[in-house]
């Protein structure tokens, strides 16, 4: 009998044993230097001068870190606390400076640590000086672009550091470093004081620099959206998604919308907040051939001088249009399916009035009729008041005879869900409820042809409605998307993190006000389609 309480008790220290080197392991994987106790720490300071002359760096797997310098702050991606697949080290300018990590309760709390944005001092010294220092460790990827040239004003040549543990099936902690050219885009996000960005990448050499951005496609060419109006700062995601569900269910290519990863961005040693890493819509993401097909974007509201202008050749816009033409010089030729287009739905704001026979006839031959009840139906759910014409991707697919099949997606989808352009100051209350009682009828095909009387279309938006509000754009649909991205937003600490740095922008832990104008949306569109 003694002898097998011996063997448990035995047992179980084996256990204890094995359970606190595999603890101390973890720490060992997790930081990198000693640990100091808090009375260590304050020993210290009453002994050693604070000094803040020494420049320190630290190196993920070979790799700077990305610093915050007013904060004196390093920003490190990170799994979990399960999950260390990286080598970290200190480097100083005084060799002769030791690390020391200070004790800090979160150590045994990582993932809390990773979602209130928990800052880790550290503490490096010699034997007459100290210097504190501050780790972040983030659940999102981090972007850093380090400036090496000023160009012209807001467009910079810079180099380019991806650190994403994320997206990505090796098990290593990957980085990737380049050279890019970055501007500013957008038209009215300008004014905000959180910048949007286009990002080209480049090899030393100036060739193009094409790279799987954050599991996104392979490409040179990407949009940093600034998320800056949007309280949630998931709403741009969930359209986005929304529409790509949409799309999925259609056998064409043509309507493939834009997909977005969420990363943090830091620019010359200075922390730019929460952002979105775009795809570009283009004739790589919608598999146009660039020697025939074209692409146009409405890039402003139309314009009444641009009405009447029927010599197109070598102008890049017309009626708020502008023309990708791919390998194609700008002509005629190459307007002709969108001036068309915009004579069709009177979109041009002319005296004359739509036949909607007439309407319904250009539908039928020159675009695809699913794809016009999917984006209308799209547009009015999500009230994308600022979709109706602007910031439409319009692809013309040509044929060899001459003829075409139009296919429309959206892009920019800030504006959405009751939300609208404000300025500083205006009222910024936004989810506007009075708007989800109200049908958009510019720029509308389907409404245009709904008030027609045509039954054949009656019947064939009816079975669209009937699909899509019950399916994609219900409002169940829409808040487990939502949920899913505000929790990694939360658990990333990004969310904490953004709101800190632009306190000016909206912020909002709830999604109760975006959820609530969906629902009241629908329910009047569900009584509004159903009853016509």
């Amino acid at each position: 009998m003694n002898k097998k309480i011996y063997l448990f008790f035995t047992s179980i220290l084996l256990i204890l044993i094995t359970m606190v080197a595999f603890l101390r392991l973890q720490l060992q994987q997790t930081v990198a230097g000693s640990m100091i106790s808090s009375k260590e720490l304050e020993n210290l300071k009453e002994e050693l001068c604070l000094t803040e002359d020494t420049t320190l760096r630290i190196l993920c797997n070979g790799e700077e870190i990305p610093y915050d310098e007013a904060y004196e702050t390093f920003y490190l991606p990170q799994l979990s606390s399960r999950q260390w697949l990286y080598e970290m080290k200190f480097s100083v300018s005084d060799s002769d400076m030791e690390v020391y990590w200070c004790e800090d309760p979160y150590w045994k709390r990582m993932d809390d640590a990773i979602a209130e944005g928990h800052a880790f001092e550290f503490v490096f010294m010699d034997q007459q000086s100290f210097q504190m220092g501050k780790m972040v460790f983030t659940g999102l990827p981090i972007l850093n672009l380090e400036k090496v040239e000023t160009l012209e004003e807001d467009y910079f040549y810079c180099k380019v550091t991806v650190m994403d543990p994320f997206h990505n099936n090796s098990g290593r902690y990957e980085i990737t470093h380049c050279y890019g050219y970055y501007d500013l885009r957008g038209k009215t996000s300008r004014i905000f004081p959180k910048k949007g960005w286009n990002l080209d990448l480049v090899n030393e050499d100036g060739t193009p620099f094409h790279m799987e951005m954050m599991g996104l496609r392979k490409d040179d060419d990407w949009k940093l959206n600034a998320l800056y109006s949007d309280e949630t700062k998931v709403k741009e995601m969930v359209c986005m998604d929304l529409w790509n569900e949409i799309a999925d269910k259609t056998e064409s290519p043509y309507d493939a919308g834009s997909d977005m990863e969420f990363f943090e961005l830091v620019v010359d040693d200075e922390y730019q907040g929460l952002y979105g890493m775009m795809e570009q819509i283009d004739f790589k993401q919608l598999s146009l051939n660039r020697d025939e097909d074209v692409l146009y974007k409405g890039y402003s509201w139309p314009e009444e001088d641009d009405r009447y202008v029927e010599d197109f050749t070598n102008r890049g816009h017309y009626s708020g249009q502008v023309i990708k033409p791919g390998n194609q010089p700008i002509t005629s030729e190459n307007w002709q399916p969108i001036v068309e287009y915009i004579k069709a739905t009177n979109f041009d704001y002319a005296e004359e009035s739509v036949d909607a026979d007439e309407l319904y006839e250009y539908v039928q031959e020159h675009m695809d009729l699913e794809n016009v009840l999917n984006i209308d139906l799209y547009i009015q759910a999500l009230y994308a008041s600022d979709n109706l014409y602007k910031n439409l991707y319009i692809s013309a697919d040509r044929k060899s005879n001459g003829d075409y099949t139009l296919w429309k997606l959206p892009w920019d989808l800030n504006y959405t869900f009751g939300e609208d352009f404000l300025l500083e100051e205006d009222d910024r209350t936004i989810y506007n409820l009075e708007w989800s009682q109200e049908i958009m009828p510019d720029f509308m095909i389907t409404e245009i042809l709904l008030k027609s009387g045509n039954q054949e279309f009656e019947k064939a938006l009816n079975a669209k409605w009937q699909e899509l509000s019950n399916g994609i754009l219900s409002t169940q649909n829409v808040k487990k998307i939502a949920e899913e991205h505000r929790e990694l937003l939360c658990k990333s600490g990004a969310i904490l993190r953004d709101a800190e740095k632009w306190p000016e922008s909206p912020h909002n832990n709830s999604l109760d006000q975006m959820l609530e104008f969906h629902e009241k949306r629908m329910e009047f569109l569900n009584d509004y389609y159903t009853s016509e």
